[in-house]
């Protein structure tokens, strides 16, 4: 049973569970056969000391960081029994239907570089950890580039990197901002207005990159603790044990009585946390990979991981590599169709998917004019938008609770369409809460703060009563893209138009 806060009101509907159907991502095309269908054991696990919900990126950092990362020690003489819930095939959510590229954006927050620093981090921490075990992943770090498309994008932008040089001069020194002609058509968006430009970014298969840490732990032999992971096993609800502290997880096929749940359950998150219904809201983006045309093929191909962005614009490009098809991977276009508040990643809207298949002709001005890609593969994902667009991370507070108050509770969630440069760090912050409190029963709130510190969390990612109340007063998740796109519409209205004839700044 739901219990409201007077605090935090609730308004908008909970997330259901992910549809049984899916739309084929193209990342899901060389599927791990140890992960499909997986469970550990026959029967679903009577207890766990922890239990995992969601299988993506943040629910693997969990786990590894848990049982493989040196934190899962409960005690000298027993490690932690970790169990993975997933309501579909491993990995089968928004990690396994993302745009494959990691791009820290260092310029987006130049009032708190906590933010850009920890962003780094996690590249470089993915970085070594998949060179360190020489994981298959396709991960080529390469430069960013986010491509701007209008005056207002800009002038932000400008802004941004003037308050770098105060705020934090050693990410200032990692930009740098192009407007010529000529440097922008050497980049291959002769079309944009400018653009910000990094070293530090990668393309990546994120779904190989996810299967190979958790096919790592169910192999292990030496891991501190058990690792058991139940695939096709949705969760229904939770609920405080009656008879003992801690927590039930409910599922069509049993239940698991665990003293720590973590939920990295992202765009679902409010389905097991109501009270998170208006804080991390559902939205579906689309996703498609093109074989490329000659212009972009071979030694023509893309050498950059590139990003659009624009008055209701914000798409992406990677290139995977050319022995292994040289695949353009574009996503993007939600202006085209419905998408906060949708959960539905079975549906492949048909507008959206012709102006994925058309669009990067015009914008890297290729000389195939009016031709089209062809695309193999044609899917769409859920990501979880979050109010004040940071993430949630951390022990949920008492008064959101979804039943009896108790601790145990964690989420690390909320990405806002920014999950590769976030949740691997995001989700061994969790870990390392859950160890921590485990170890220091009597000081929790102690043993939170040193965890988030060791990590680098960024203050505005917490988890906390406080947050939740101020996020709820900003306009919602629905008006902020409702805005963005109504932008966008204005500007498209007036394209076209003689530079005196266009619309006041801040439009254009």
């Amino acid at each position: 049973m739901s219990r409201q806060h007077p605090g935090l009101p609730h308004q908008g509907s909970a997330a259901g569970l992910p549809c049984e159907q899916s739309s084929t991502s193209f990342w899901h095309s060389q599927p791990s056969p140890l992960l499909l269908a997986h469970r550990s054991t026959r029967n679903l696990p009577q207890t766990a000391d922890v239990v995992v919900i969601g299988s993506g990126i943040t629910g693997a950092s969990v786990a590894h960081h848990l049982l493989a990362g040196n934190n899962g020690s409960k005690d000298s003489d027993h490690g932690l029994n970790v169990v993975m819930l997933e309501a579909r095939e491993a990995c089968w959510g928004a990690t396994g239907r993302n745009g494959g590229h990691c791009q820290p954006l260092l310029f987006e927050t130049p009032h708190d570089p906590s933010i850009g620093h920890f962003e780094l981090a996690n590249f470089h921490a993915l970085q070594k950890l998949i060179v360190d075990n020489d994981i298959d992943c396709e991960f080529v770090a390469q430069p960013g580039v986010r491509a701007i498309y209008s005056r207002h994008h800009l002038k932000e932008a400008e802004m941004a990197l003037d308050v770098m040089k105060i705020t934090a001069p050693d990410l200032h020194k990692m930009m740098r901002l192009i407007t010529s002609r000529k440097s922008l058509a050497r980049y291959r968006i002769p079309s944009a207005k400018g653009a910000l430009i990094t070293d530090t970014a990668a393309r990546m298969w994120p779904y190989k990159f996810v299967a190979h840490i958790l096919s790592s732990l169910l192999t292990a032999t030496d891991l501190e603790g058990t690792f058991n992971l139940q695939t096709l096993t949705p969760v229904t609800s939770l609920s405080a044990s009656s008879d003992a502290p801690g927590w039930i997880v409910h599922t069509p096929r049993g239940t698991i009585h665990t003293q720590k749940v973590v939920l990295a359950t992202n765009a679902y998150t409010s389905h097991l946390l109501p009270t998170f219904a208006d804080l991390i809201v559902p939205c579906r983006g689309q996703m498609s990979a093109l074989l490329p045309l000659p212009s972009v093929r071979d030694d023509n191909r893309l050498q950059t991981s590139l990003g659009f962005l624009g008055d209701g614009l914000d798409d992406y490009l990677i290139q995977r590599p050319n022995e292994r098809g040289g695949y353009l991977m574009f996503g993007g276009g939600r202006q085209h169709s419905p998408s906060i508040g949708v959960t539905d990643d079975n549906v492949v809207d048909r507008q959206t998917a012709t102006y994925l298949r058309t669009r990067l002709v015009d914008a890297l001005s290729l000389p195939e004019t009016g031709g089209e890609f062809t695309a193999t593969h044609e899917w769409s994902g859920i990501m979880g938008f979050s109010r004040d667009e940071r993430p949630w991370v951390g022990p949920v507070p008492t008064s959101a609770l979804p039943c009896d108050p108790r601790p145990g509770l964690y989420v690390s969630a909320g990405y806002t369409g920014h999950g590769m440069p976030n949740t691997w760090l995001c989700g061994k912050a969790v870990a390392l809460m859950v160890q921590k409190t485990i170890e220091f029963p009597n000081d929790p709130e102690w043993a939170v703060e040193m965890a988030a510190a060791e990590v680098g969390l960024p203050t505005s990612y917490r988890l906390t009563e406080q947050r939740m109340a101020r996020a709820l007063q900003v306009e919602s998740v629905e008006k902020q893209d409702r805005g963005e796109m109504e932008r966008g519409e204005v500007v498209k209205r007036f394209a076209g138009r003689a530079e005196s004839d266009r619309p006041p700044s801040g439009y254009a």
